[in-house]
């Protein structure tokens, strides 16, 4: 890396076309199945190799208040990764985040984030990376990490540490409705009661060649306790079906995000405004997946 070069990165959020609880496990984690594929929607970040004593990073941007600029999910990786790579040892860095994709919102921009900085730090300082040290490095980073390892679509197992990518493309106009208030995940998973049979995924990946539509039909476990915490999801979300507009509305993750699905872009440009009328507070995004 050449010093005081800024790098530009991009890293995409994640859409969960449905999530089953299977069961919660001794550690406190929870064994999940879940289908996921990327967005467009991206942070940027810059980062840039200088002289200074100490790495500084910044957030910035509408979702960034709630972000400490020290105790956060880039600063641990590259202390994990100085401990583990000496060719880092010495190295320092100015990185900043332009966030904009929502804090809380069940779209993965965390560890989205630091996935990018370990990819661009591996690449860079070509890193030798053994199998066992990369499953360290995503553990580490959180249980989605390897959502972001590539932009393929994934079916997803364990506490969402088993990943199996999928290489047919898919292509969806969505819609994007954050109600401002951040869901915290572990406090969603705690709150839970629902919790289903094992195999969801073996049926969806029979469904999946032939229409990809029909993953979304297999629900999402942690809406109950996610609308419990939080009533403007469920309140949005009755708003949009009695509209009868979408294709279909779902939460993402462990919320409070919601996408809308759309087959007519014109629809979608039409709904987006009904929702500015309706809750002129909530932040809306066009945007679509990038298989």
């Amino acid at each position: 890396m050449v010093l005081n070069k800024t790098y530009n990165l991009y890293s995409p959020a994640k859409i969960n076309f449905y999530l089953k609880v299977i069961k919660k496990l001794p550690s406190g984690l929870h064994k999940i199945e879940s289908f996921v594929a990327l967005i467009d929607l991206r942070d940027h970040l810059q980062i840039t190799e200088t002289n200074k004593t100490a790495t500084n990073i910044k957030f910035k941007g509408k979702f960034a208040k709630s972000i400490d600029n020290f105790n956060n999910s880039i600063t641990k990786l590259i202390f994990f990764l100085q401990k583990m790579y000496p060719i880092l040892e010495e190295k320092k860095f100015n990185i900043t985040i332009y966030k904009r994709i929502p804090t809380g919102a069940g779209l993965g921009g965390g560890s989205s984030n630091a996935v990018t900085i370990f990819q661009f730090l591996k690449t860079k300082f070509k890193l030798k990376v053994s199998n066992q040290n990369l499953s360290k490095i995503y553990n580490y980073i959180g249980a989605d990490s390897k959502i972001f390892s590539d932009k393929n679509p994934k079916f997803i197992d364990g506490i969402g540490d088993k990943v199996q990518s999928v290489t047919q493309k898919i292509k969806l106009n969505l819609l994007l409705i954050y109600p401002n208030k951040p869901n915290l995940t572990a406090r969603i998973y705690k709150m839970n009661k629902v919790f289903s049979k094992q195999g969801t995924n073996i049926i969806a990946r029979k469904l999946i060649k032939k229409n990809i539509l029909n993953l979304f039909n297999f629900g999402n476990d942690l809406f109950n306790a996610a609308t419990k915490s939080n009533p403007s999801i469920n309140q949005l979300i009755k708003f949009i079906e009695k509209q009868k507009i979408c294709d279909f509305i779902r939460m993402s993750g462990s919320g409070s995000c919601c996408y809308l699905v759309f087959k007519s872009k014109k629809n979608l440009l039409k709904c987006e405004k009904l929702v500015k009328t309706k809750f002129r507070s909530y932040w809306t995004a066009v945007t679509k997946t990038i298989t």
